[in-house]
Parts: structure tokens; C-alpha cells; sequence
């Protein structure tokens, strides 16, 4: 991995970590995960048309890269939904580590066997390193901590496929041509409309999707939206230049960041075992990126 590409995806693995934590206060406050979503996508989209706008900087296959960011916001999109819902559920110490552990898992096989990723045996150790952070994050005092663990499970399960599939859909069209504002803008729109369909669903079309919101809920998506925007412009940038399978697993570690500060806001549970995570991880990236 050259040196952009790896400071590409740290900065982005820094700001998904930051992002992440602002979902984890609206499950915590049982807000609307809809209308934060709504707010996080269509924000970074307006954002990104605007930008576009003023470059006017089109490539000649947009419509491929503009096809492949609308999937792919959409089922981020969906996504995004069900990872908040399933922190409403079970804590932030055991969703994380596990999404962080099969998610990876997932675009490492998508990587090697649909974009032919090469890897060295360095870069496979840092891998199999990464996957091991989730596991130090667990332990078996989790279980009597949780909400509802079967229904956070399942959908922490849904919620991981989708997001892994959406950043193999995304690789896909960054692929035709290095056209990240415009993949990011496809998106976040997509994204959008998602959490636009879920609100209607909810709360019924028109001024009631979002009469139910206050200022906190405001507050709170433009945050998202920030931290959102921004974490995923640098990941699209890392994606363009880098293999999907190393991108993804560095930045799966921004997990440390939400738990961390979870742990220091919410007062969820944290050992020593923890502490050794944060050690293997900083190792694992090491590999990853020297290898």
C-alpha cells in the first residue's frame, strides 16, 4: 500500500470512528435512526452535488460510476438503518467487534475472488491479526448486559452483509475512472432516498416524516452528515488508488474509537482485554500497510 492510500484510509478510519459514536447517542437517546440517516445522507449529497458543480469535473463514464454509487448508497443506506436499531439492542462493545469481524472477512473473499487482490503473506497475517481484535473485545459478561441479544444479533448480521456489499458495489464503480465526488454524490443521494422511504414508512409521507424531530435530532444528522461526508470522501479517495481488501480492514478499526468513547460517555464495559485490542490493532495496521 503506498503512503496516500494509507493516510487516505486512516484519516477516513478516524472520522468513521467519530461518525459511528454520533449513532451510537441517537440509539442511546431511542431517537429516529431514519431521520438521522435522512440527514447524514442527503446533507453529504447536497454537499457533494454542490462541489461537483463548481469543479465540473464529469467523466466520460458517469453514468456507470453514477449507477454503481446510487447501489451502493442504497444498500448502505439500508444498512445504516439496521446497525443503529441494532444498538438499540446490545451495546456498543459487543456490536462493533463482531461487525468488524465478518464484515472484513467479507470483502477480503469479495476482493481476492471478484477484483483479483494480491496479497502477501505479511499483508494475510495483518488480516488474520485484525480479525482477532474483535475477538479480544468480547467477553462472556456481554450477554447479561444486552437488551435483546437475539434480535440485536440478527439484526447486527443484516446490517453487516449490507455494508460490506455496498463498498464492494462501491470499488466496482471506481473502477471505470478515479471519479470520487461524483460516486460520493450518487451515494449519499441514494442514501437519502432510503432513509426518506423508511420515514414515509414509519411516519406517513409528506411534513410528518420529519415533524417528529426536534433540535437534538437536527443537531445530531448534521453531525452525522459531517463526519460522515468526510470520512467517506477519504475512503472513496483510499479506494480509487488501493486493493479493497487492505482499505477495508485498516479501516474496520475505527471500532476502537466509538467503543473507546462509549466506554468513557455511557459507561459500557471495558477490561483489560480491551486494552490489549487497541495494542494488536496499531500491529495488525503495521503489517498491513509495511507489507
Amino acid at each position: 500500500m503506498d503512503q496516500a492510500t494509507f493516510l487516505w484510509t486512516l484519516t477516513s478510519t478516524i472520522l468513521a470512528g467519530l461518525a459511528l459514536f454520533v449513532q451510537k447517542v441517537v440509539a442511546e437517546e431511542r431517537r429516529s435512526s431514519a431521520f438521522n440517516g435522512f440527514l447524514m445522507y442527503g446533507v453529504s449529497g447536497v454537499l457533494a452535488a454542490a462541489i461537483l458543480l463548481t469543479i465540473r469535473e464529469v467523466p466520460p463514464a458517469w453514468a456507470m460510476i453514477f449507477f454503481f454509487g446510487f447501489a451502493s448508497g442504497t444498500v448502505h443506506g439500508l444498512g445504516n438503518f439496521i446497525r443503529i436499531e441494532s444498538l438499540k439492542y446490545i451495546d456498543s462493545v459487543l456490536y462493533f467487534p463482531l461487525n468488524k469481524m465478518l464484515g472484513p472477512l467479507l470483502v477480503v473473499i469479495g476482493g481476492v475472488f471478484i477484483f483479483t487482490d494480491s496479497l502477501t503473506i505479511t499483508q494475510y497475517i495483518g488480516i488474520g491479526l485484525s480479525m482477532t481484535v474483535p475477538l479480544l473485545l468480547i467477553s462472556s459478561v456481554e450477554h447479561q448486559r444486552q437488551t435483546n441479544l437475539n434480535l440485536g444479533l440478527k439484526l447486527l448480521l443484516s446490517s453487516t452483509v449490507l455494508t460490506a456489499g455496498s463498498l464492494l458495489i462501491a470499488k466496482q464503480g471506481l473502477l471505470y475512472a478515479p471519479a470520487v465526488l461524483l460516486m460520493l454524490c450518487a451515494s449519499q443521494v441514494a442514501g437519502a432516498i432510503a432513509s426518506a422511504g423508511i420515514l414515509a414508512k414509519q411516519h406517513g409521507a409528506g411534513f410528518a416524516m420529519i415533524a417528529h424531530a426536534d433540535k437534538r435530532d437536527v443537531y445530531l444528522g448534521v453531525t452525522s452528515a459531517f463526519f460522515g461526508f468526510t470520512s467517506a470522501y477519504c475512503l472513496y479517495k483510499a479506494l480509487s488508488t488501493g486493493l479493497v481488501s487492505l482499505v477495508y480492514v485498516i479501516q474496520a478499526h475505527y471500532i476502537l474509537i466509538p467503543i473507546i468513547l462509549s466506554v468513557w460517555w455511557y459507561n459500557d464495559h471495558i477490561n483489560f482485554r480491551k486494552f490489549g485490542a487497541v495494542a494488536v490493532s496499531f500491529l495488525a495496521i503495521t503489517m498491513l500497510y509495511s507489507g
